[in-house]
């Protein structure tokens, strides 16, 4: 298969391409503002935008996305995403009834070093996940995660608004 070269990802908006960087021809990028480290992998289908900094031997998997569009998202090194997880730097704010249009909620979203998620999680805007941390299919994270963590999700419950 042939990869991007670091030339065409220069010209995407990438300010740094590390070396042995693996990305597929089939990845989409909008607007891009950031950095991609050593040996990083990004897989087909995977659609990237806004600010994002990735570091060394990070592995986005097939039809994942990644929003900077309300804020930075920055990978730690040997950051692995299973297929289907979405990183969101802007959203809805789902915390308050209201009528009509929505708040946006933004914020930055930073992930420590060898962390990994398994498919389909979710990460929302100000999320902060350590380093060392194994997080399970389908979470949805709008905290914090303390380094070291094991995270699962607990399934679907009814909740109150305020």
């Amino acid at each position: 298969m042939a990869y991007l070269t670091r030339e065409a990802l220069l010209a995407l908006g990438f300010t740094r391409v590390g070396d042995d960087v693996r990305v597929s021809p089939l990845a989409r990028f909008y607007d891009i503002d950031g950095v991609i480290g050593d040996g990083a992998r990004i897989d087909d289908f995977a659609i990237l935008t806004g600010q994002i900094d990735i570091g060394a031997r990070v592995h986005v998997s097939p039809f994942c996305f990644l929003g900077g569009t309300g804020g930075r998202i920055v990978l730690g090194d040997g950051v692995g995403f299973s297929t289907h997880v979405s990183v969101f730097t802007k959203s809805d704010d789902y915390q308050h009834a209201q009528d009509g249009a929505r708040d946006k909620v933004c914020g930055d979203i930073r992930i420590g070093q060898n962390t990994i998620f398994g498919a389909q999680c979710v990460i929302l805007p100000g999320a902060t996940i350590g380093s060392g941390c194994t997080v399970g299919t389908g979470c949805v994270i709008n905290d914090v995660l303390a380094d070291g963590g094991r995270y699962v999700s607990m399934g679907v419950r009814s909740v109150r608004l305020a």
